[in-house]
């Protein structure tokens, strides 16, 4: 469904039946209500739609539904990866817009990218640089550090252009025009939406890519 609404699909998949080792059909709707790792995924999957799509509220519900089942449930493997590198993202998103006064969400964040860090280093730089750098701008960017902020943003779309990740080099340029949105440098923001909107042309998101066009038209 994500997928579909990232290229500019607007028909929603039906819901299939999933039939177990055991010969049970189960429901999709049931699984996802029943099965904590199922919910979790599911929690984490409309997280990060809202996050891509901007849509704040949505994001931070279910950030902290995500929240509340991650203990129960246990992970590992790239998907584990992307959930701490979006996680990280969506709780320094919400840090900045609530005024996070006990710094909780931006904690969370800071957290997040810790751990990335440490894979950079220890597993893949190829794979980790690129989002270890998005996330220390993001932290620079809630910290009011903005001169670092500015150099990270543009080491990261540096770092996922080196490393052919055409999605993240859209995503970092797209968070780089926020910050420069919100810190009323209208010109420079404008630019950079511009290249998230031809990254993300070049990955396929069609329906992102009209988006970001629209936040240029809006400037």
């Amino acid at each position: 469904r994500m997928v579909l609404r990232m290229v500019g699909e607007s028909a929603v998949p039906p819901q299939m039946d999933i039939i177990s080792a055991f010969g049970d059909t189960h429901n999709e709707a049931d699984l996802i209500d029943k099965i904590p790792p199922v919910t979790l995924t599911q929690h984490f999957i409309e997280c990060y739609e809202a996050f891509i799509f901007r849509e704040f509220d949505k994001a931070r519900d279910c950030a902290e539904k995500f929240i509340s089942l991650q203990s129960l449930t246990m992970d590992s493997g790239s998907a584990m990866f992307a959930r701490i590198f979006y996680f990280g993202l969506v709780s320094f998103w919400i840090g900045r817009e609530t005024k996070d006064k006990k710094k909780k969400w931006i904690a969370r964040g800071a957290e997040s990218k810790v751990l990335i860090e440490k894979l950079a280093v220890l597993a893949s730089t190829w794979n980790f640089q690129n989002k270890t750098l998005l996330l220390q701008a993001e932290e620079q960017f809630c910290a009011r550090n903005f001169e670092a902020a500015e150099k990270l943003y543009d080491d990261a779309i540096l770092s996922s252009k080196k490393h052919k990740f055409v999605n993240e080099e859209a995503l970092a340029n797209e968070l780089a025009g926020h910050f420069y949105l919100d810190t009323g440098r209208m010109d420079k923001s404008l630019r950079y939406f511009s290249q998230a909107e031809e990254k993300y042309r070049e990955w396929g998101a069609v329906a992102k890519a009209n988006f970001c066009e629209w936040l240029t038209m809006d400037i």
